[in-house]
Formats: structure tokens, sequence, C-alpha cells
């Protein structure tokens, strides 16, 4: 029930992106890559989705790189998921055209909980913005000074 490093690794360069924002120079890969200790050619293939999820843009050549797509405040955690590891479900009976799907169906005692879970588990992650982010690691910085 956790997400994969894939997640973690967008969200961290997608943040290095968004503290920079609204600058119109592309960050280069390298550069994300170094300062928040990604591997660079598993970083190259995660932006390749963020792009086609058209949460970061390109530019090639020498000056090219990455640049957020839009304002921070309009891409949240979700649609990092969404993009990276697809619909979000803790147990597997709730996936839409499971094979698994339990045989009891509404009268399940946990289905409802793990419904709440996945719930509320979408709700965090569709309200929290690549901006609030950025500014709680901001505050944490100064707090550390």
């Amino acid at each position: 029930m956790k997400f994969g490093v894939g997640v973690d690794y967008c969200l961290k360069a997608l943040l290095t992106l968004a503290e920079r924002y609204p600058s119109v120079q592309p960050q280069r890969v390298e550069e994300i890559a170094a300062a928040q200790a990604i591997p660079e050619n598993y970083l190259r293939r995660l932006l390749i989705e963020l792009k086609r999820g058209g949460l970061v843009a390109s530019q090639k050549g020498p000056s090219g790189g990455y640049l957020l797509a839009r304002h921070p405040a309009k891409i949240t955690m979700g649609d990092v998921v969404q993009i990276i590891e697809g619909d979000f479900v803790p147990v597997e009976c709730l996936e839409e055209g499971a094979n698994t799907l339990c045989g009891r169906g509404d009268a399940c005692a946990m289905r409802s909980v793990w419904c709440e879970v996945r719930d509320s588990v979408h709700a965090i992650l569709a309200r929290t913005t690549l901006q609030a982010l950025a500014e709680r690691r901001k505050s944490a910085i100064h707090f550390q000074i």
C-alpha cells in the first residue's frame, strides 16, 4: 500500500521546479538529479511521463531543460500519483475490473473501511499542491537556521 519511489522522485523534482517558478529559464535534468539525489537516467524517464501528463514542459538545446507547465498551485500530489502509478487503491478488490473481486461484495465488513481509506487518501492528495509543499519546505528550511 505504499507509493513507489517514482512518485517520491517526481515530487522532489517538481518541488525543485516549483521553487524557481515562474522562471522561464529551464532547469537541466542533471541539476535536478544532483540537487535531489535522484538517479539521472531514472529521472529522465520520469520527466517524460510528467511531460505526457501535462505537468512539465521541456525545451531542447544547450540551454534546454524542464519547467513547470502550469502554476504550482494548479499541480497536486494526486496529479503526480495518477500519472506515475494510476489510481490509488489500498486493496485489490477495489480496483476497477479486478480479477479477484470479493465474493461478499457490499456485505464484506472491511470493504466500506477500505473505501474510506481510499477516499481519504484521494482527498489529501487532491488538496495538497506543489505550492503548498514548496511553502512548507521553505518554512522548514527557515526554521532550521
